[in-house]
């Protein structure tokens, strides 16, 4: 393989200024370090989590449904978590919102580029009358209005509803948001759930899928699928310490256009450098690659399919949105009517998401449900002619899926293992018979999680593939339950 020029070196200074007409790298500071932080945390634990998807644009539309009922310090905190001064703001200027409008209007647009986006809002009948304004917000901005449920008398009736809305909504890859009950004190949920599935401009042939090598970080390596393509031209940039690839989904006329972008570090083990320039660089997850469109040698994607679920309000805490999660929150009042007599007792307790993704030859199928309860630039001179390049994605790397027009992110992940596909340690019972359904891979460190394995294998009437990590002293071993 032909040696590449050294890559291009990206300048922050010039990339910072870079805004107006383009790009705005401040309309969201911290939804997306959210997915980078997590990962970075992880990571300086060993990646114990492994593998790693969320969506900040699903975070972002839970997050505005609720500073839509917020005032005072509260909805000052959540407009600056959310990069934005106002709520007019909020909702007219922010690239999510602006895709937000796109995608409501492509619903019957038909065509091979399916994404859907639903809001929905659960709320006790003891909280009634919700405020008429914040009905309104709901319908004109989110396209959604509440919905009264018995959470204090008939929970599991509520839980229910919920669950089928959302299993509905994501076409089944994500079949229940809420598993083992809400709690006693839950009285309003919110939820947004996200549903992708593109095919690519270009698909890769299935007869030129083979399995190769992938080196892991701790230098073992796994025999994975990988697809390949050979001299066909990509969207390509080589920069200093690590190559992105631009690959394109069909759109057939839709007005949101959607692409998939691979970062992959040179070294095998550079991830974690490459999580920490994105972490203290907020603004290239929505920056203009500066790509060229040109000829590769060859390109090896792994395929790989992966669920994550996580609980995101600690680390929300930690990067300074506090507000919201104290008790008996009177900003958060403007949810409720005058006459409701829990108007200044709302506060939100927990916001968690739940994602799923599969990447294969055709395309990517890729979900996500969020729910509260309670570019780079070059100052060099033109490049000579470049040499023969190559994009082999054989070690771990990060990924996203964004719409080009506005720069919104969809979906931000890490692919560690792309046979390792779900961390079963502390998992409940019904995420590993989900897992057991998907015939997935699953990685464990303890008995008690083996033994929650083998109940779910029986439960889904399917075997495991079981990495087992339970004795450090002894290297990992792969066996079926």
């Amino acid at each position: 393989m032909a040696e590449e020029p050294h890559g291009k070196k990206i300048d922050f200074s010039d990339f910072e200024n870079f805004s107006d007409g383009d790009s705005d790298d401040s309309w969201d500071p911290y939804k997306k370090r959210i997915a980078t932080k997590i990962i970075l945390d992880d990571a300086h634990n060993g990646f114990k989590n492994g593998n790693f998807i969320c969506s900040p644009f699903s975070l972002q539309i839970v997050l505005g449904m609720i500073a839509a009922g917020a005032k005072g310090q509260t909805l000052k905190q959540l407009l600056e978590f959310l990069g934005h001064e106002t709520m007019d703001q909020l909702h007219s200027e922010s690239p999510s919102m602006e895709v937000l409008g796109r995608m409501l209007s492509d619903l019957n647009s038909g065509g091979s580029l399916a994404v859907s986006l639903a809001n929905g809002v659960w709320v006790d009948k003891k909280l009634d009358p919700i405020n008429s304004c914040y009905q309104d917000v709901l319908k004109t901005v989110y396209n959604t209005n509440t919905k009264y449920v018995d959470l204090e008398n008939m929970p599991d009736q509520a839980v229910r509803k919920i669950n089928s809305w959302v299993n509905n909504e994501t076409r089944g890859l994500i079949p229940t948001i809420v598993d083992n009950g809400l709690g006693q004190d839950v009285v309003i949920v919110f939820a947004n759930a996200l549903y992708f599935k593109g095919i690519w401009s270009t698909p890769f042939q299935k007869h030129l899928t083979k399995s190769e090598d992938f080196h892991l970080i701790n230098g073992e390596t796994v025999s994975v699928p990988f697809m390949t393509s050979y001299n066909e031209e990509f969207d390509y940039g080589s920069f200093e310490d690590f190559k992105i690839l631009k690959i394109p989904y069909e759109s057939h006329g839709q007005s949101n256009k959607f692409s998939m972008y691979i970062l992959l570090p040179d070294r095998i083990n550079g991830l974690l450098d490459l999580l920490e320039v994105f972490h203290s660089n907020h603004a290239l997850f929505n920056g203009y690659f500066d790509l060229d469109f040109r000829k590769l040698d060859e390109v090896w994607i792994p395929k790989f399919k992966m669920p994550y679920n996580f609980e995101v309000q600690d680390v929300m805490k930690e990067m300074g949105l506090i507000l919201p999660f104290q008790p008996m929150n009177k900003d958060l009042n403007g949810i409720l009517g005058s006459g409701s007599p829990f108007r200044d007792m709302l506060n939100v307790s927990k916001i968690i998401q739940k994602s799923f993704i599969e990447v294969d030859e055709t395309g990517t199928e890729a979900a996500s449900v969020t729910y509260a309860y309670g570019p780079f630039y070059s100052a060099s001179p033109p490049p000579p002619p470049p040499l023969p390049a190559s994009f082999v994605a054989d070690h771990p790397f990060m990924f996203m899926i964004r719409e080009d027009t506005s720069q919104a992110v969809f979906f931000i992940g890490v692919v560690l293992n792309p046979m390792c596909i779900f961390n079963g340690n502390g998992k409940l019972l019904e995420d590993l018979v989900l897992a057991a359904q998907e015939g997935v891979f699953v990685n464990i460190d303890s008995e008690f999680d083996l033994d929650n394995i083998v109940s779910a294998a029986r439960i889904a009437g399917k075997k495991f593939n079981v990495l087992l990590r339970i004795n450090p002293d002894v290297d990992p071993q792969v066996c079926n339950r």
